[in-house]
């Protein structure tokens, strides 16, 4: 039995100062350095069918890897105390993908660090019979820890919470897996 826990890393779009990326980047460092995740990344704009067949079989890979996920991991930025309406929508067009998996966050934006997009995404990923885990990775006022190459410069402050989140991460992801093999979550919803 393979004893990686298949996750999936949901991140948005480009942001203008580059946080996006800087975080994905720190967030990917952390997972290689993990040996119980083998993650996939994916940009929930990379589900949005257009006419061409890479784009059809590029969908295809990324709604595979959504059902085969033990976990998903969610890289959110927070606008006016709201996570991004791309992400509702990505949210609803999946949603049977997420049935009894767990979800961690890591937000960013503003003074409460993504706080509050966290929270409602708790919320509606509970809707959509997913389990949100409790601890979360959070950067407030991101923009200082920037540097010019794009790099986060104090990384440190969120290793902890980090490592916490995906201890708790892996124990969720590890429990509903085999709840799920012993009965299918479809026969219980």
């Amino acid at each position: 039995m393979n004893s990686e826990i298949k996750l999936v890393l949901i991140h948005g779009a480009q942001d203008e100062e580059g946080l996006n990326t800087a975080l994905l980047k720190w967030v990917s460092d952390v997972l290689a350095q993990r040996a119980e995740f083998a993650p996939w990344y994916m940009e929930p704009a990379n589900l949005i069918a257009k006419p061409d067949n890479k784009a059809v079989m590029q969908r295809q890979e990324s709604l595979r890897h959504l059902a085969e996920a033990d976990a998903f991991l969610i890289i959110t930025s927070e606008l006016t105390n709201v996570y991004h309406s791309e992400l509702k929508a990505f949210i609803d067009q999946v949603s049977i993908r997420w049935h009894a998996k767990p979800v961690a966050f890591v937000g960013y934006g503003g003074a409460s660090g993504g706080r509050y997009a966290i929270d409602q995404l708790r919320q509606a990923l509970a809707e959509q019979h997913a389990v949100p885990i409790c601890n979360f990775v959070s950067f407030p006022n991101p923009w200082a820890l920037i540097d010019e190459a794009g790099v986060i410069r104090q990384p440190d402050q969120a290793r902890l919470p980090m490592a916490r989140m995906l201890v708790q991460l892996n124990w969720w992801a590890r429990a509903l897996k085999a709840a799920r093999q012993q009965m299918p979550y479809e026969r219980v919803s």
